[in-house]
């Protein structure tokens, strides 16, 4: 006869034990709910201007699958190894971990990829399908453009102004920021896998416009490469320059004498750039903006390390007049401003106080208050002053003629340009596909974006995911549907950056990046926000044991028999990548 319970478990109280499976007891017949997985969007990859699956790659970084992560990211982004370094990087600002510790410094990681990847020997693509392309500018919207028709299968051919291809990644951007030949490199690729590039062909002038007409589609995205002038007495003459000019023949090797004293009059990157490259040539550089600190346009990152390198500052002060001697350059008649109403950007409107009036000497003036397109970069009857006005898929209105980059209204940066460029690429394949017949969407679906303002994905376009997707839900996780508990805090492994007493005596990268492993242990730091990374915990916390594997490797499968509806794997889920939902829904 067998021992009583309380003798054989002591201290545990009578329990009842059944003689059979609990599974005839099917207890999901009592919810009213239930939960399901679903894949959602990580706030980085929403706010991606690239439109890059973010989330995707570190979670795979996670699992250590580099190779794999390059080739997801390759998928959306042609430069990688640029934009790790050049780009500003809004993923990182709209990163939940930020409300937690301090944001992935995704930035950092994806340039590991990308210098990864320059060492990948390239094999070209087949031109498949029988149309052409002309696309003008060899700038990131240009190259974007021809870099995803030409993974789609499609002749290429690529017009550029200027003795060698880049755009203002090449004539505007210093070698301390992006090294040329890190530029050449990601150039070479994509000229590798098809894509014809012609140097010193000017369209309108060495090529004409109607010369086009031999192409099926043509994508126009030249660059804003004229400054516009301060619009002040006296400006015309010796010792006041463009800063886009000035940085153009710096970036091609020239070492101009600026003088002593250098002022720089702006406060985006172009400003920045100049005033750390006057230094870089021996003078003492001071920016002169006139708003404050905080409404800045410059890359913040860009701002820090220009202070950590001694560039002056003069905030709340703008230039009213040239002052000159015998024809010689002395300096700029200033005022003192105030911040007023907002305008129409957001920013509170700067105005001038009365009788504020002061003198800044000056050897050398960089005029960077901003860039506007040159009038023969279009044809006629394209756009209009200001540039080109597309629909979302990057047409114009002239047929078969599309645009993106510094001609459309928005921000200019790099990574709205590679955004651009791969919108109308996806715009061109559909143009091609409607004249053969086939089914076109006619306008964007939600499916093609990362929630509601990420770009397109050339992925889901191609709809060849190599990721498995469960349930998949448009909509961005916040923050406050995670479960943080599940969590440690951990720094961010910043950029290694070179000492400022180094930096100014040459233009060495400034920055460093992460080697392999640090930026791995960086990408393990994500959150993966939405997506189930398979951490099993729904599972362990699933008091019905009414959660298990999925026979395929990927995700969960949910016993509704006898799942009663708890919510407890929901509520225990880091990631928000589960939800609750009314039964018969």
């Amino acid at each position: 006869m067998p021992a009583p319970i309380d003798d054989i478990v002591h201290g545990v109280p009578p329990v009842v034990i059944s003689n059979t499976t609990t599974l005839v007891n099917r207890t999901g017949s009592w919810k009213y709910i239930r939960p399901i997985y679903r894949d959602r969007v990580a706030p980085c990859n929403e706010g991606c201007p690239v439109g890059i699956d973010i989330e995707g790659y570190m979670n795979l970084l996670r699992e250590d699958r580099v190779e794999e992560a390059c080739d997801l990211l390759l998928r959306e982004n042609p430069m990688p190894a640029v934009t790790g370094r050049v780009c500003y990087h809004p993923c990182e600002s709209a990163c939940n971990r930020r409300s937690f510790d301090e944001p992935v410094s995704i930035h950092a990681v994806e340039r590991m990829l990308g210098d990864r990847v320059l060492d990948r020997p390239v094999e070209a693509i087949p031109h498949v399908q029988k149309e052409t392309v002309a696309v003008v500018g060899s700038g990131p919207a240009g190259l974007g453009c021809a870099y995803h028709l030409v993974r789609l299968g499609y002749a290429v051919t690529v017009l550029e102004a200027a003795s060698e291809p880049g755009g203002i990644l090449r004539l505007g951007i210093p070698d301390y920021r992006l090294p040329k030949d890190v530029l050449a490199r990601e150039i070479d690729r994509i000229r590798n896998l098809g894509v014809e590039i012609r140097c010193d062909t000017r369209v309108g002038k060495d090529f004409p416009w109607e010369d086009l007409d031999s192409f099926d589609a043509v994508f126009v995205g030249p660059g804003a490469h004229r400054s516009r002038p301060l619009g002040v007495e006296g400006e015309e003459g010796p010792g006041v320059l463009s800063g886009l000019a000035f940085l153009h023949e710096v970036n091609f090797g020239a070492r101009p004498d600026l003088g002593k004293n250098v002022v720089v009059v702006g406060g985006g990157n172009t400003a920045m750039d100049c005033a750390r490259t006057a230094l870089r040539l021996g003078a003492k550089a001071l920016v002169l903006y006139r708003r404050t600190r905080a409404e800045m346009p410059a890359i913040d990152e860009e701002v820090r390390e220009a202070e950590a390198e001694e560039v002056a500052f003069q905030f709340l002060a703008a230039p009213v007049g040239v002052r000159r001697e015998n024809g010689k350059l002395l300096g700029l008649e200033c005022t003192r401003m105030r911040l007023g109403e907002p305008d129409e950007s957001g920013r509170r409107r700067p105005v001038p106080v009365p009788d504020s009036e002061f003198f800044v000497p000056a050897d050398t003036v960089l005029c960077a208050v901003g860039e506007s397109l040159d009038p023969d970069a279009l044809p006629e009857g394209l756009g209009n002053g200001w540039g080109v006005e597309t629909d979302a898929f990057g047409a114009s209105t002239r047929p078969r003629f599309f645009a993106g980059g510094d001609v459309l209204d928005g921000p200019r940066t790099v990574a709205h340009a590679l955004g651009a460029g791969k919108r109308a690429a996806l715009g061109i394949d559909r143009l091609f596909r409607e004249k053969r017949g086939e089914t076109v969407r006619e306008a964007i679906p939600e499916s093609l974006r990362y929630g509601r303002l990420g770009n397109l994905s050339a992925t889901r376009w191609r709809e060849d995911d190599p990721i498995p997707r469960v349930g998949a839900a448009n909509e961005v996780v916040p923050y406050e549907d995670l479960n943080i508990e599940h969590f440690d805090h951990a720094p961010m492994h910043g950029d290694r950056l070179r000492v400022p007493e180094l930096r100014r005596t040459g233009f060495d990268e400034v920055s460093r990046g992460l080697g392999t492993e640090t930026a791995l242990e960086e990408a393990r730091r994500c959150f993966n926000c939405g997506v189930c990374n398979q951490c099993e915990l729904c599972l362990i916390f699933c008091p019905d044991v009414a959660i298990s594997r999925n026979e395929d490797g990927h995700g969960f499968v949910i016993d509704y028999e006898h799942c009663k509806g708890c919510g407890l794997c929901n509520a225990e889920c880091p990631r928000g990548a589960m939800t609750m939902t009314r039964e018969g829904l």
